[in-house]
């Protein structure tokens, strides 16, 4: 009976092989997608969702170099997505904060290590509508962890193809109308922004947060044109931000996807040598139950002999599988090392403004809040009115 429960047990150890994954794919345009309804897309920095305190890092396994790359990486995975179905307008990738877009993508990483990978989603629009919010979730295909030597696949392609498929399918539930008026509303959000007092007055925002055009500038209006030779500018600088968080991207792919497995293949190796401990562990409480059951139940000096034999194997394999963990915290000192080494640095932005070369320091984030505030410094200059003044109404062509 003893040894029944034993092997009961065990077979709960044996792991299964999986079958190869079988690949999900982005739903791509079929036909040209109308101007007036190709929405531009923000996929904002995800949140690492770094715990503060270095021991639940320890325990959760998360690096916090590591994540803090994630939460960057996984927007221009996003955004490349997105822009390889062709069903979007301009897709791109923008700080927390980031603002001027018909919809907006935001994240956060709940889990991520190489073997799985966890992200809770929220798509939204400028017009304060929540599209969904969806945890996606998905195991590693580890094809990509073939060959690195090359520009690799993503082991989580699965993941990033299906939130665009439900993005699309989110989208074809908007009317015409509707598609049309984010456009308008992007806009003036933007421009009420930078200059809350000539613009506030086109929009109304309700008590759940969504936003409403009250009436809409004339188009000839002097105010709304400068303003829109300064949304140009904030387009050539999100450009240029972009192109960092790709080169960044692409510097990283490589040693992301190599960090990727072995993070994996230490993952499977810690629980290989978790299971191999449990089963020591097992087999030597098995065989020091059974060697004192004989015991108890012979008379024989033989016998005697023979359980107590068996009763020291048992600690010996027990104690054996104590020892197994060793092998358990060197794996994790491992992962802590690849983490540890993981590294991104961010080089300044020179910008070119009306003549006048300035650099953007800080971190990426940092200097995308700097430009911001630079906009508004720009408005001013052309308009020759303070942002906190509020002028007499603007015109305003029929609602």
């Amino acid at each position: 009976m003893v040894a029944l429960a034993a092997a009961a047990l065990l077979a709960g150890c044996v792991v299964q092989d999986q079958r190869p994954m079988t690949r999900v794919v982005a739903q791509k345009a079929t036909a040209e997608v109308p101007q007036d309804e190709l929405l531009d897309v923000a996929v904002r920095l995800f949140d690492p969702n770094v715990p503060q305190d270095p021991q639940k890092q320890e325990a959760e396994g998360i690096f916090p170099d590591v994540r803090n790359a994630e939460s960057r990486y996984i927007p221009v995975v996003i955004r490349d997505t997105l822009e390889d179905t062709g069903e979007w307008g301009q897709a791109r990738v923008l700080p927390r904060d980031g603002t001027g877009m018909d919809v907006y993508v935001d994240g956060k990483i709940l889990e991520s290590d190489g073997r799985e990978i966890k992200l809770d989603v929220t798509v939204s629009d400028s017009s304060g509508r929540t599209w969904y919010h969806k945890v996606y979730e998905g195991v590693a295909d580890t094809r990509a962890y073939k060959d690195v030597a090359s520009k690799p696949g993503d082991p989580f392609e699965n993941v990033y193809n299906t939130l665009a498929n439900d993005m699309l399918a989110a989208r074809g539930k908007l009317t015409h109308a509707q598609l049309v008026q984010l456009h308008e509303i992007s806009n003036l959000r933007f421009d009420a922004d930078l200059a809350p007092y000539a613009f506030g007055q086109y929009l109304a925002q309700d008590r759940k947060g969504n936003w409403t055009i009250t009436r809409l500038p004339a188009a000839d209006d002097p105010v709304l044109q400068r303003m829109q030779r300064v949304r140009e500018r904030d387009y050539s600088l999100v450009d240029t931000l972009n192109e960092h968080y790709s080169n960044f991207a692409d510097s990283m792919t490589v040693p992301y996807t190599n960090w990727r497995k072995y993070s994996y293949e230490e993952l499977e190796a810690r629980s290989q040598a978790q299971r191999e401990a449990l089963t020591r562990q097992i087999l030597g409480a098995v065989a020091i139950v059974g060697g004192i059951v004989a015991g108890s139940n012979s008379n024989s000096n033989a016998a005697s002999a023979a359980s107590t034999a068996a009763v020291i194997g048992g600690m010996y394999a027990f104690k054996s599988g104590l020892d197994q963990r060793a092998e358990i915290k060197t794996h994790t000192e491992s992962l802590k090392q690849l983490g540890d080494s993981f590294q991104s640095e961010v080089q300044p932005m020179v910008v070119d403004v009306e003549g006048r070369t300035l650099q953007l320091k800080g971190s990426a984030e940092e200097q995308y809040a700097e430009w911001r505030q630079l906009l508004k410094q720009l408005y001013e200059n052309e308009t020759g009115l303070p942002a906190a003044v509020s002028p007499a109404p603007a015109a305003a062509s029929k609602p």
